[in-house]
């Protein structure tokens, strides 16, 4: 506060002493006499309010006057000491029971959208494949995780939507500090995960929520928006151009196998030269996304450590190695290596446990943190020297 109030005082005794606040109490007006423009006073008319024009520049300055003091310093206090856009307490909980109503909600809508397949029976429907049946009978046996799983997906469109607004409010502040810093590509960052996840969303509704590792064009969708997520992430710090280059390459590359693998998974034609590459399973095509992914992390990683030191590497901690180790196990128990029991394969909660595990104690705490990191941001001049 000290430091923001000198600032502003700093500023306005500059701004007095050029007259940017002072009008001239002689004005220099033209007047005609005898055919000679003569340079003649004039009274001049203002509605300023002289109260800030506490240097009177013909006197001394140590004729301020001490009760025009007193009105900058409330002003100054009035203005740094105001609250800016607080979040009242009925608007939180109403966030929250929103949330929680519409994941309830939609566990019961999922359920009676699986319910022809369901009354069909297995193998029985041409609604539905027998792989789908085994994963909506899942979901409805498992109301507790089954709601858990979705409410997980719902989180990010509050979380998003909060680190935005803490960008929005200390952005301006640390462009103070970094003026590469661009809050608007970072909030654009946000707007584009969070498209991405809304066709994840879609995807896993498209799935009955169970995971396999398959193809899917809002699989898709999801994986390219993410990507390109991360990069106006890294941007958002500061730009480099010869960066943006690399994360089109790296969005291309990361993204070219994806038709590939579809076809593979599909029986459609694909380059022979991917054969041995997909011998082992069309999944193999993901890959190059994850490393993507994990590439562009990396960027923002190092881009963020120089505004907010060594608590930066608990963001890419939690979004990449919490993340994908989760991912590991996942893949573990999907349904393509699931057991088989009497030609029927089984199930396991451990799919939607891990799968929860990997959004909630991964991606979105890592962005949680991110946004505590944004929110608590302190300026460069209010730090202790040895910082």
């Amino acid at each position: 506060m000290f430091v923001l109030k000198s600032i502003t005082l700093a500023f306005l005794a500059t701004t007095a002493s050029v007259g940017a606040f002072t009008v001239p109490k002689t004005p220099l007006v033209s007047t005609t006499d005898s055919g000679l423009k003569q340079q003649q006073p004039a009274q001049v008319r203002t509605g300023f309010d002289h109260s800030l024009n506490f240097w009177n520049q013909d006197e001394d300055v140590t004729k301020t006057s001490s009760e025009s003091m007193a009105q900058l310093d409330s002003y100054v206090d009035e203005t740094y000491g105001r609250e800016t856009d607080t979040v009242p307490t009925s608007t939180i909980a109403f966030i929250g029971t929103s949330i929680s109503i519409f994941a309830y909600v939609m566990e019961q809508l999922q359920i009676y959208l699986n319910k022809p397949c369901l009354d069909a029976g297995r193998g029985a429907s041409t609604l539905c494949t027998a792989e789908y049946y085994d994963f909506a009978e899942f979901f409805k046996d498992h109301g507790f995780l089954s709601y858990g799983l979705i409410l997980t997906h719902v989180i990010p469109f509050g979380l998003l939507p909060w680190v935005s607004k803490q960008i929005s409010e200390m952005g301006p502040i640390i462009k103070k500090d970094y003026p590469d810093f661009n809050p608007f590509i970072m909030q654009l960052s946000m707007a584009c995960m969070g498209f991405g996840l809304s066709l994840e969303y879609g995807w896993h509704v498209a799935d009955s929520w169970y995971y396999e590792n398959n193809f899917h064009v809002l699989n898709f969708g999801f994986y390219f928006f993410l990507i390109s997520g991360f990069a106006l992430w890294a941007d958002g710090f500061y730009a480099i151009e010869i960066f943006d280059a690399i994360f089109g390459i790296i969005l291309a590359a990361s993204t070219a196998l994806y038709p590939w693998g579809n076809a593979a998974q599909v029986g459609a034609e694909y380059p022979a030269f991917l054969s041995d590459f997909f011998a082992d399973g069309a999944s193999k095509a993901k890959i190059p996304l994850y490393a993507g992914m994990s590439v562009t992390f990396l960027e923002i990683t190092r881009r963020g450590l120089k505004i907010f030191g060594g608590k930066m590497l608990a963001v890419p901690l939690f979004c990449i190695v919490v993340n994908l180790g989760f991912i590991f196990l996942l893949g573990g128990v999907q349904y393509g290596n699931a057991e088989v029991v009497d030609g029927v394969k089984q199930l396991t909660s451990l799919n939607y446990i891990y799968h929860i595990a990997h959004d909630v104690l991964g991606t979105e705490l890592g962005v949680l943190v991110f946004g505590l990191l944004v929110k608590n941001y302190v300026p460069l001049l209010e730090r202790p020297a040895e910082e």
